[in-house]
């Protein structure tokens, strides 16, 4: 290894390309994502191979720990401090598992690129000490992976943003306008993981063409119902879902939760959509005599798909001819899938497998973009989708010890 961090930033620099891990763990908390992809130069120039895409499942444990841990009720500062550097090991032996899965030496991971695991995201301005604050909390410790590992790593990407008014998300259309723009056709690339996001690509548009922003809940909600009724993790292939009847008095409840009306930038988690939510969903449908699981399912399930759409109807008067490329657990869920093809018979819905890039790996490469964009100086946020008042270096870089 080099003696400095001036040697080590100046050889992964100057290195024709780089071999990159992207770690992401999302607001579903079901398991960590890790892509190993070969980057040759960066922003509007990158070259991307992805070498090799791994899951690695939570531990029950620690799910549990990072569940209690995103409610005011439950949370403890103790078990805060502790997860924050359990998750990094868990991080570790993923990318060691990731690698020896793909047949590399852990030694040949140039970079890393960690976005953590979300706690906390508080995106509105709250007055603290007279100082107007907007913050967001992802744990998992950067120093302790890269001395762990022996490797660089870029992590705490969304507070530069939020430094200057943004609410630190969405982060990934930068990668989106890099890998997915189009000149020929109108391209929307959502993501629907524990929260659903979207990213609209105007034909031949340049970066602040685009609009991006979260639409509300994707799987979360629909997931906690399935561990909590079905002792499941998700709902495969929407079949519960799609055996249940929607109940049009609890999905009208669900659609008038202000996200709903907010004007973006806006983004959104757990904070509004997690286990309180949840409790006050259950019980709302308790009073209305919405006592099949399956019917709470469907409801829930169709909230995802009505959120998504009548932002997409927003946003596009005339949405009939655009493409739209889902990626994460969602886009595995004919629930979701059908639904979409039914709000936009006209459009071509597909995943974004169809472009060479495996959905369920979509993020975790976006965070491996994000970390070369780091290393080579590029600003990789996008004001008119975060808020905030310039654009910004994103993240922050822990050397091995």
């Amino acid at each position: 290894m080099p003696h400095s961090p001036l040697d080590m930033l100046t050889r992964l620099v100057t290195k024709p390309d780089r071999l990159v891990c992207g770690i992401m763990s999302g607001t579903s908390v079901d398991a960590v994502d890790i892509v190993l992809a070969r980057l040759r130069g960066s922003g509007a120039s990158l070259g991307v191979e992805i070498v090799h895409y791994a899951e690695t499942l939570y531990s029950e444990e620690l799910q549990q720990r990072i569940f209690h841990n995103c409610e005011v009720s439950s949370s403890n500062v103790n078990d805060i401090c502790l997860l924050h550097t359990a998750i990094a090991h868990t991080y570790a032996d993923a990318v060691r598992a990731a690698c020896t899965e793909a047949g590399l030496a852990l030694t040949a991971v140039d970079l890393i690129g960690m976005h953590g695991q979300t706690l906390r995201h508080l995106p509105d301005r709250i007055d603290i000490a007279g100082q107007g604050i907007r913050s967001t909390l992802q744990i998992g410790s950067g120093p302790t992976l890269a001395t762990l590992l022996q490797i660089p790593v870029v992590y705490d990407f969304r507070a530069g943003d939020m430094a200057l008014g943004g609410q630190g998300a969405p982060l990934v259309p930068y990668i989106d306008h890099l890998l997915f723009q189009s000149e020929e056709e109108d391209r929307v690339l959502l993501n629907i993981g524990g929260i659903a996001n979207l990213t609209l690509l105007p034909r031949g548009g340049e970066l602040h063409d685009a609009v991006a922003f979260d639409t509300g809940p994707g799987n979360m909600l629909v997931d906690a119902l399935m561990r909590k009724f079905y002792g499941r993790e998700f709902d495969e292939d929407g079949l519960v879902a799609s055996s249940g009847t929607v109940n049009g008095d609890l999905l009208s409840w669900m659609l008038r939760h202000p996200f709903f009306r907010l004007r973006p930038p806006k983004s959104t988690g757990r904070e509004s959509f997690g286990e309180d939510y949840l409790e006050d969903l259950l019980n709302v449908a308790r009073d209305l005599s919405v006592l099949d699981i399956a019917d709470v399912v469907a409801t829930v399930s169709e909230c995802t798909v009505r959120g998504i759409s009548m932002h997409l109807r927003a946003l596009l008067p005339s949405p009939q001819r655009f493409r739209l490329l889902l990626s994460g657990g969602g886009a595995r869920n004919q629930y979701f899938t059908e639904g979409l093809h039914y709000a936009f018979p006209d459009a071509r819905v597909e995943s974004t497998a169809a472009l060479g890039v495996a959905p369920e790996s979509k993020e975790a490469l976006a965070f491996a973009v994000l970390a070369n964009e780091w290393l080579m100086g590029n600003p990789a946020n996008l004001p008119s989708a975060t808020g905030a008042n310039r654009s910004a270096l994103l993240g922050a870089l822990a050397l091995p010890a």
